[in-house]
């Protein structure tokens, strides 16, 4: 962790707002997956699943919403999505979630997926918005049996609304992939502050205003050469720059990257997205509508 980061230890409970989520997915008798449990408190909503795409019918499309404006100073918020044996199942956001200021405190995220035997799991959020002064744990964890199939992307954005030089305190990320008896395949944990966002070492580095992570969990990418169908997307697309690598213990793939902009950054998931669908279905997605 850089000198120059310094995050905030935890609070009295009783300072905290806490919210959860969790939404179980399960195939019914004819093979058609549907929210078979869920759970929501202040600031989540759950809107119905929807089915989408005309190439898996069975997939169950949901859309995750925040009733709060964004997240605040001390909220503590947890999602869980499981994927049952056989499940479909794609998840994202209406929008954007902004982080708002925080002069003291800081906000956290934890989002655990578990996905069992012969799932597919898709978990595809808007990029997460930083204020300047913003200060956010970011904690993504995926439980994955062997069979299983789970594609994941998480990003932030750093915006500055007044155009004032200012930037985010800081933003801290964490990805850990494991085996349903506890074994951790592979971690990856970061943590930058605005300061160095804005410092404009270089003249290209200034341009990108947005860094994410896609992951494709699975034991099944050296059939479709997944890496290298990736690589074209990775080396060609305008405005960002990234690469693509293998995850360690044989897990699956992934991309880190930077955008110029949240345009450019959707555009580059999407591409990836669908392309990572068509290797492990054979068929391309049909594009949500937000």
């Amino acid at each position: 962790m850089p000198d120059s980061v310094e995050t905030p230890h935890e609070v009295a409970d009783e300072k905290l707002r806490q919210g959860r989520l969790e939404a179980v997915f399960q195939p019914d008798p004819e093979g058609r997956t549907y929210l078979a449990e869920q759970y929501s408190s202040y600031p989540f909503h759950i809107c119905r699943s929807q089915y989408l795409d005309k190439a898996l019918p069975e997939m169950a499309s949901l859309y995750l919403q925040s009733c709060s404006g964004g997240i605040f100073r001390d909220d503590r918020l947890s999602m869980k999505i499981q994927g049952k044996e056989d499940a479909r199942a794609h998840v994202t956001t209406q929008a954007s979630t902004i982080v708002h200021r925080m002069d003291e405190g800081f906000a956290q995220q934890k989002i655990e997926i578990v996905g069992e035997n012969g799932s597919l799991l898709e978990y595809i959020p808007d990029a997460i918005i930083l204020f300047p002064y913003a200060k956010f744990r970011s904690s993504v964890s995926v439980a994955a049996h062997p069979t299983c199939d789970v594609v994941i992307t998480d990003s932030f954005l750093a915006h500055d609304p007044n155009e004032a030089g200012e930037s985010f305190s800081w933003f801290e990320s964490e990805l850990v992939v494991s085996r349903p008896d506890g074994r951790i395949d592979a971690v990856d944990r970061f943590i930058v502050s605005g300061d160095t966002m804005i410092a404009r070492e270089t003249t290209d580095s200034a341009r990108f205003t947005v860094h994410g992570t896609f992951a494709v969990i699975t034991s099944r990418g050296e059939e479709c050469a997944l890496e290298s169908t990736l690589r074209p997307h990775v080396a060609g697309s305008a405005g960002v720059y990234a690469g693509v690598s293998r995850l360690p213990n044989d897990v699956g793939y992934w991309v880190r990257y930077m955008a110029i902009d949240g345009v450019a950054a959707k555009n580059f998931v999407t591409t990836l997205w669908v392309t990572a669908r068509e290797c492990l279905t054979g068929n391309q997605p049909d594009i949500r509508r937000k």
